[in-house]
């Protein structure tokens, strides 16, 4: 029997909703994220060679649409394509290619893997391994 809850492409509307939002910054499309959101997410992502192995880059729904707001998270700055994405056990992984593009023409290409885990039917974490080589922290 099929799951009833397709996660990939629950994660995968997310993500369009979330390029939305990043290239319009309206309120109303921020908000539409919310549905996606449980209030309490958590995003981290893996520290480069540290003695902590994670960042904790936001502990809420609202911190998270407060950093799709900055400007290197704008559509402007920042650009996504999904090249994969697949169920494995409980979590969602995508694989995208990211393009930063910054105020001084420069632009840095990185492939990103973002492992999205579900509970209640909304995303309760994320947890994103990237090359952070040359980007501005934001």
């Amino acid at each position: 029997m099929a799951d009833a809850f397709d996660s990939v492409r629950f994660v995968l509307d997310y993500i369009e909703a979330a390029q939305r939002a990043r290239n319009t910054q309206s309120l109303e499309d921020m908000e539409a994220l919310r549905r996606f959101l449980a209030p309490d997410v958590v995003i981290k992502m893996a520290s480069p060679w540290t003695d902590m192995p994670w960042r904790v880059m936001t502990t809420s729904a609202d911190q998270l649409l407060q950093r799709f707001a900055a400007p290197i998270n704008r559509g402007s700055s920042l650009t996504t394509e999904t090249v994969n994405a697949v169920k494995a056990a409980d979590d969602v992984l995508i694989e995208q290619i990211s393009t930063v593009k910054r105020d001084d023409g420069r632009e840095f290409v990185s492939i990103v893997c973002h492992i999205f885990s579900l509970k209640d039917g909304r995303i309760s974490s994320v947890r994103t391994y990237r090359n952070d080589n040359g980007i501005p922290p934001g």
